[in-house]
């Protein structure tokens, strides 16, 4: 079997455009969100590659193929999370604290009521 390796950034960005997980899109409709600077075959092979791994579903229509969200987010997050080991969690955030005028307030709040409900936990 076959390694799998991390995703780069075309994949992310590519996987970014399935956000709900209820889209199906063509290349040709990635590639017009995604802009006309990377070529069709590019993202064509980028997506086909995120099929064989897995994170993506596709069917057949016509001559192409629509493509649409195979695995949840959650779990493409822990597969990245399993990349990340040996970092701890304190750098992984600061990654997105550091660039301040990006982070959403809202989901600011998220993430501090996502440690305060960490800290109620009774751990055993």
């Amino acid at each position: 079997m076959r390694k799998k390796r991390p995703f780069g950034e075309l994949e992310a960005t590519i996987l970014s455009l399935f956000r709900d997980g209820k889209q199906r899109l063509s290349v040709k409709e990635v590639q017009a969100v995604i802009g006309n600077k990377t070529a069709y075959t590019t993202i064509m092979t980028v997506m086909s590659r995120l099929y064989e791994k897995g994170s993506l579903g596709r069917i057949k229509v016509g001559r192409s193929y629509l493509y649409s969200l195979k695995k949840s987010r959650f779990s493409i997050l822990r597969e990245l999370k399993s990349k990340l080991i040996g970092v701890r969690p304190s750098e992984f955030l600061s990654c997105f604290l550091e660039d301040q005028e990006k982070l959403d307030p809202a989901e600011l709040k998220k993430i501090e009521q996502m440690l305060r409900d960490y800290k109620r936990k009774p751990w055993k």
